[in-house]
């Protein structure tokens, strides 16, 4: 490549780093305040045990289902904002922006690691900034989002860290240094989130397998093993005391009765007469059989208890190897991931149209392992995750990582002419596309803005319904999220919405004697005819013309 390509290259990225970075802050800006008020079931189960941190002590963060690095990270948030849900959802949101800034520092930080002194090489690097912020934002945006209260950034964030690690035990002076953080990094992600402790040993196996170009590097490797196994025992042993048994954490073998095998999922297991997968040994209470109503008022205080730690209400469940319903979640599961890939097109496409842009450099040979070897990791949690269940999200800081791998390969080609006009378009296409997601994905831009729950919440307490008293909700209550804006507990539930309504008024009134004994002030349900109102339903209409009702029980 000749000086004037070289000058053509570099004018298109002009501008200094930290520009770049400012619009990857402030389109995270937009994004958080567009979803300031989110909510997520997850996010509820997150908050309601980093609450219980807060009352009883770090104890309050082990769950057999939830991992503690989350609702540990948002615990001294919570903590500090003593003024109601309407200042805190909102901080929690801005502490995930926090993480998203950190997590594209490093992901910069891994795209300009492969720098070559060459001049020709280097020249293809010119817009290595500019195409980590792009490829970055429209990752961390359209797989995960701002609005999402969820461990997903943090685990991004390690995943990235966890690849600076690895590259480091082969190109730092201090390789020792470095595996000691990397068996670090490695423990912080099974504490942030239970799946990658069997992915992260999976990586440090193959890192024994294929060592890197590293003096004594099989040693420095299995050193990060020490210290990885050493940094996950005490949750292990947390966990598995919670739960009653060894384990690194049920949600894989929860996940698998519920997707494979096709249990009852989320909502609690009363078990059935063939006891195909086991007995419970934790079932709610069954209050009534038709319609099916459970209550769940004790042992567990949360929002929504059957949420809260779905391993204690599944004690006792058996997940059978089921071929046929693998093969059904698998195909499931690759289409997701295909489905995923054409979402990210702008990525997908870009790095492609890069890599065409470019030659082989047939003076390099570049005989590293660690490459191979964290493309083949983020391969398997792919897999891992496609044998279960496939949302974008959770691969998110694979597929993050996975770029820098190909970027590294980029970096090393030499750029051909058409480079100067291929990365301009590949960012045009980045933006276009996150253009395209901020529009359909973010709301609530007023600053008068205030979410249906807070506002029903209100509502709620207006009617009686105090702070601490209980609520039963008819249907799913996956979602009601006015109980957790009142703190007013979900401890029963009708699950068959429509026969509730089939009732005879007779019936219905007889189920809600059974629900006001059991201790539940009111009963809460989604979309209720305007004539219940002839039966003392309170309607909380919505702007969408959806409503709440409301029927405060007798005591």
């Amino acid at each position: 490549m000749n000086q004037r390509d070289d000058h053509a290259v570099r004018d298109h990225y002009a501008f200094p780093a930290w520009a770049w970075v400012a619009l990857a802050v402030g389109v995270g800006l937009i994004d958080v305040w567009g979803c300031r008020y989110s909510l997520n079931p997850d996010g509820i189960s997150y908050v309601d045990l980093a609450r219980h941190a807060i009352a009883s002590g770090p104890s309050g963060l082990v769950n057999g289902y939830w991992s503690p690095g989350y609702p540990a990270l948002i615990a001294p948030v919570l903590r500090l904002m003593r003024h109601g849900w309407i200042t805190a959802i909102p901080v929690l949101h801005l502490l995930n922006l926090a993480v998203y800034i950190v997590s594209l520092l490093v992901f910069l930080n891994l795209m300009r690691s492969g720098q070559s002194p060459e001049p020709d090489v280097n020249a293809s690097q010119r817009g290595a900034t500019a195409l980590g912020v792009a490829v970055f934002v429209v990752i961390a945006i359209q797989c995960i989002g701002l609005g999402l209260l969820t461990p997903d950034f943090g685990v991004m964030l390690l995943v990235l860290l966890t690849v600076r690690c690895c590259w480091q035990l082969e190109r730092s002076a201090h390789s020792w240094r470095a595996a000691i953080g990397l068996g670090l990094v490695l423990g912080l992600g099974y504490w942030m989130k239970a799946i990658l402790l069997p992915l992260n040993a999976l990586l440090l196996l193959g890192l024994f397998t294929l060592p890197p170009r590293t003096n004594r590097a099989r040693a420095k490797v299995s050193l990060a093993a020490v210290i990885f196994a050493l940094s996950v025992l005490p949750l292990i042993v947390l966990v598995s005391g919670k739960v009653g048994h060894l384990t690194m954490g049920e949600v894989g073998r929860l996940n698998y009765a519920w997707e494979v095998d096709g249990v009852t999922p989320f909502v609690g297991w009363v078990g059935d007469s063939t006891a195909t997968f086991g007995s419970p040994v934790h079932p709610p209470r069954i209050l009534q059989a038709e319609p099916q109503t459970l209550e769940f008022a004790a042992p567990i205080q949360a929002t929504y208890a059957l949420w809260f730690d779905p391993a204690y209400w599944y004690a006792g469940i058996r997940p059978r190897v089921d071929l046929a319903g693998q093969w059904r979640v698998l195909k499931q599961g690759l289409y997701d991931l295909v489905s995923m890939l054409y979402v990210e097109w702008a990525v997908v496409a870009g790095l492609l149209a890069l890599w065409l842009a470019s030659a082989r450099r047939p003076d390099r040979s570049d005989r590293s392992h660690v490459s191979v070897v964290i493309a083949l990791w983020s391969i398997a949690a792919a897999v891992g995750y496609a044998l279960i269940h496939v949302e974008p999200r959770y691969l998110a800081g694979f597929v993050a990582a996975g770029v820098v791998v190909v970027w590294q390969g980029i970096a090393q080609r030499a750029p051909r002419r058409a480079m100067r006009l291929v990365m301009p378009a590949v960012l045009v296409a980045l933006l276009l596309s996150l253009v395209r997601n901020l529009q359909q994905n973010t709301g609530g831009f007023e600053p008068a803005y205030r979410p249906d729950y807070l506002t029903e919440a209100e509502q709620l307490h207006r009617l009686g319904v105090a702070r601490g008293d209980r609520v039963a909700m008819v249907g799913d209550a996956f979602e009601e999220y006015a109980a957790f804006g009142a703190e007013t507990p979900i401890t029963a539930q009708v699950m068959d919405s429509i026969g509730f309504w089939q009732l005879p008024a007779v019936a219905r009134s007889a189920l809600q004697d059974r629900l006001a004994a059991a201790g539940v002030k009111a009963l809460l349900a989604n979309n209720v005819a305007p004539e219940m109102r002839a039966e003392g339903w309170r309607i909380l209409g919505r702007p969408d013309s959806s409503n709440l009702g409301v029927f405060v029980l007798r005591p």
